[in-house]
């Protein structure tokens, strides 16, 4: 039997827990969401919590978070026949790495973003929002919808380097971005 885990990245907001919702809930596969580790991580990794403040670099992050993320892969791949971890820190650069380091698991990967992602997007969102968003001025969330769409460009640009699926939400849509990440997944 193999063992698959899939990993699903990209910039905050742009719809990796709900596509892991989407999975766990049609398909059946158990989920970690990185958030989950970093909250732990950061009780014995000081510079974890110094650098993961504001608008931070997934890729400065996930530096930083890859042995965790590698021994969460390698645990969840051994717990179950199928595992999804997503999180913005979860960076393409990681996937040809847990391949390599883990080859007993077959690890799949999709990454989202949303290179039209606005500050109206960012003021009607549904999701949790951090206290610092809830309290924020018009200028503020624009400023971190510019963000969303640089990281997502970021996100965009690796994936076509590394060969990797990449699902911009903001060109498809809500509902079939979600559908094309989901079929990527698990083709």
């Amino acid at each position: 039997m193999v063992h698959r885990v899939y990993l699903v990245g990209g910039p905050g907001r742009v719809g990796k827990s709900s596509l892991a919702q989407l999975l766990l809930r049609g398909d059946g596969i158990a989920w970690l969401p990185t958030d989950v580790l970093r909250t732990v991580l950061r009780r014995v990794l000081p510079e974890l919590d110094k650098l993961d403040q504001g608008d931070v670099s997934g890729a400065a992050v996930g530096e930083l978070m890859y042995p965790h993320i590698e021994q969460a892969v390698e645990v969840c791949g051994e717990e179950a026949e199928q595992f999804l971890i997503e999180g913005p820190d979860i960076v393409p650069s990681m996937v040809g790495r847990l391949s390599a380091a883990l080859p007993g698991i077959s690890i799949r990967a999709c990454f989202l973003g949303n290179v039209r992602f606005s500050g109206n997007d960012l003021a009607s969102y549904r999701g949790p929002k951090p206290q610092h968003e809830r309290l924020a001025s018009r200028t503020e969330l624009d400023a971190t919808a510019a963000w969303i769409r640089e990281e997502s460009e970021y996100y965009r640009q690796e994936c076509a380097r590394l060969v990797l699926p990449y699902v911009d939400v903001g060109g498809l849509g809500f509902d079939p971005a979600m559908t094309e990440a989901r079929r990527r997944l698990l083709a």
